[in-house]
């Protein structure tokens, strides 16, 4: 089994609605690869305050908010799954939006199991 550190950003995430198809894909497990996410960064590039909402759709069809309305002040930077780690099976998708359009950036560094 080969085990591979790599690295997802977005630049400027949309403010689609994350619970619809036209919401932005971060991340999509493939294949028989699982994705062990290990780390989660949202940097605000704005001087406003805003909210990040992360989304896990399970291929196995429920679908779960990882944060909700999470802040994230001006000019700053909101890390989650820090401590912990998330595991993406074939088909489960990460999805990301913010309220103000192309405020947050969002980076996910994540080990992938082929």
């Amino acid at each position: 089994m080969a085990n591979t550190f790599k690295r997802a950003t977005k630049s400027s995430l949309s403010t689609a609605d994350v619970t619809t198809d036209s919401a932005t894909n971060i991340l999509t497990a493939t294949g028989a690869n699982t994705l062990i996410i290990i780390g989660m960064v949202t940097a605000n590039k704005t001087n406003l305050s805003t909210t990040v909402d992360l989304y896990l759709k399970s291929a196995s069809g429920d679908a779960t908010y990882l944060l909700k309305n999470a802040p994230v002040p001006a000019g700053s930077s909101l890390e989650y799954i820090s401590a912990s780690k998330l595991v993406l099976n074939a088909g489960d998708i990460i999805r990301a939006r913010a309220n103000y359009g192309t405020a947050l950036d969002l980076t996910v560094s994540y080990l992938e199991q082929s």
